[in-house]
């Protein structure tokens, strides 16, 4: 047995070398070597915290980023405080270009926990199963002594709803208060278990929040739950995961959070109503057009101060335990929410408000508290650093990276060259896919002329760059790092006609 170990440990090694990227290449670079292992003494825990549908302005971290007409979208002074994520990042590492791998809940999370592409998870749309030859951030650490433990919306588990502990779980040992999908907002325990408390006239589970107090109200149960668990078993480390269903809609909210914002004058983002303006044609037109409602954003804004008292709770009990220091805390979401930005609510398309995300990493062990990452991040790079960051050896082959050398050693490490994150719609058919880098995005479309944008002269996203004098550097650039792309995920959308002939035009564009 341990020979074969062996031999196959030496298979995969070889197939890594040689760069091995077909479907069945990954499937077998994904297996690792089931055998368990002690932890290293003084190995970290790790604590990921992921929110969802959540808007990076939101933070105040990153407003102190911005200059005020991009800190403050919706109008001067229309901001929520946000202490205790605010600290992660002062603490820690703001990446302040960090995307959703793709902007849609199911796939983002697929890339998220595995490092692979949605399309090789099989996952690349909503409400989908996680395969399970797959490698997982749980089943790898499951396999270095780790207890992993899941406390929140899963999501990768295909229909059930919301199905408490799905049979699919990713390998999570403790999945107790896991649930597949839904946007809850009143819990309580029951005899047999964690169950919706709000319930409609048939009796069925309800998205109501009437009645939801400090106890039960989703965030405020989730993170009780979390911390519970963390504090089971200090033998181990750990990998918890806390997954709130929130700040995504319903917008709802308990008090006091749901009148916290009202006195706030929100105004329309500056993007909104631009009808003197091309719409892509990436967008779907104008069936997704939303009518401004300040209130709304209200109670955006109250459930986002929710989720920030919460992360100072989960800080306070590491603190209390004399754990904070030996816990790798990170913070994303699954995708952001325009929040009206360009006529749209939500998310699916690659402008900033839907696609990029906030990721905060504190570690004070390796990493330098205060320090800005101004680099592309995608969320299908999180399981790899994490496990970087571990310093957790694994011979799972993913695609995502790891980061953890670059972020402990500051942004000189790389050149631009090799700092492009890979965005693609959500879904089995093509719509768009996209290439970044530090002041660029180029999104190929199967219906649309090629659309560039330029970050630094439009942050708004207002304008189509593309055949714009000053550009064709960049557009050649980013659409080779595209194709190099293609040929090693074997992303199925390069297969669009469209998206083939526009990823050709710019590729023959002359610097």
């Amino acid at each position: 047995m341990k020979a074969s170990r062996a031999c196959f440990r030496s298979a995969l090694t070889r197939a890594a070398s040689m760069g091995v990227c077909s479907r069945l290449g990954v499937v077998l670079l994904a297996i690792v070597s089931w055998s368990a292992v002690l932890p290293a003494d003084g190995a970290p825990n790790i604590l990921l915290i992921i929110t969802d549908e959540h808007n990076f302005r939101t933070l105040g971290c990153y407003r102190e980023q911005l200059p005020p007409e991009q800190a403050e979208m919706w109008g001067p002074g229309s901001i929520v405080e946000t202490p205790h994520l605010d600290r992660i990042a002062r603490e820690g590492i703001i990446c302040t270009r960090a995307y959703a791998t793709a902007p849609v809940c199911s796939p983002c999370r697929a890339a998220m926990i595995t490092g692979l592409y949605p399309h090789e998870t099989g996952v690349p749309t909503n409400n989908l199963v996680l395969r399970s030859d797959v490698p997982t951030l749980p089943k790898i650490l499951n396999d270095h002594g780790y207890r992993t433990g899941f406390v929140g919306k899963w999501h990768l588990g295909g229909t059930g709803k919301p199905e408490w502990a799905p049979k699919i779980d990713g390998g999570f040992q403790h999945k107790t208060f896991m649930f597949n999908r839904g946007h809850w907002k009143k819990f309580a325990m029951e005899a047999d278990g964690p169950a919706v408390a709000a319930k409609d006239n048939r009796g069925q589970p309800s998205y109501a929040v009437d009645g939801a107090n400090a106890e039960s109200f989703s965030t405020d149960f989730l993170t009780d739950r979390t911390i519970e668990w963390m504090r089971q078993s200090k033998d181990k480390p750990f990998l918890a995961v806390v997954s709130y269903p929130d700040p995504h809609g319903p917008n709802t909210v308990r008090a006091p959070y749901d009148r916290m914002f009202n006195h706030l004058r929100f105004l329309a983002p500056r993007t909104y109503g631009r009808d003197d303006l091309p719409s892509p044609g990436w967008l779907g037109g104008g069936k997704n057009h939303a009518v401004f409602r300040g209130e709304q954003m209200s109670l955006y804004f109250g459930m986002v101060k929710c989720i920030d008292d919460n992360v100072g709770r989960l800080l306070q009990a590491l603190e209390e335990d004399n754990e904070l220091e030996s816990t790798i805390v990170l913070m994303t979401s699954d995708h952001g929410d325009l929040c009206y930005e360009h006529d749209r609510l939500n998310k699916g398309n690659p402008y900033e408000g839907s696609a990029r995300v906030p990721m905060l990493i504190r570690y004070p062990k390796r990493l330098r508290g205060g320090h800005v990452y101004s680099r592309p991040v995608g969320t299908v790079d999180v399981t790899p650093t994490l496990l970087g960051l571990a310093d957790v050896s694994h011979q799972s082959a993913m695609q995502g990276r790891d980061l953890s050398n670059r972020l402990e050693g500051g942004e000189g490490l790389g050149s631009r060259g090799d700092d492009i994150v890979f965005l693609r719609n959500a879904g089995t058919r093509a719509n768009w896919v996209a290439a970044i880098d530090d002041r660029y995005k180029l999104v190929l479309s199967a219906n649309d002329r090629p659309w560039l944008f330029d970050y630094e002269s439009d942050p708004d996203e207002l304008l189509n760059f593309f055949d714009r004098p000053g550009t064709a550097g960049a557009t050649k650039r980013l659409a080779d790092a595209l194709a190099a792309y293609a040929a090693k995920s074997e992303d199925p959308y390069f297969s669009d006609k469209n998206i083939t002939a526009s990823l050709q035009q710019c590729r023959a564009i002359k610097p």
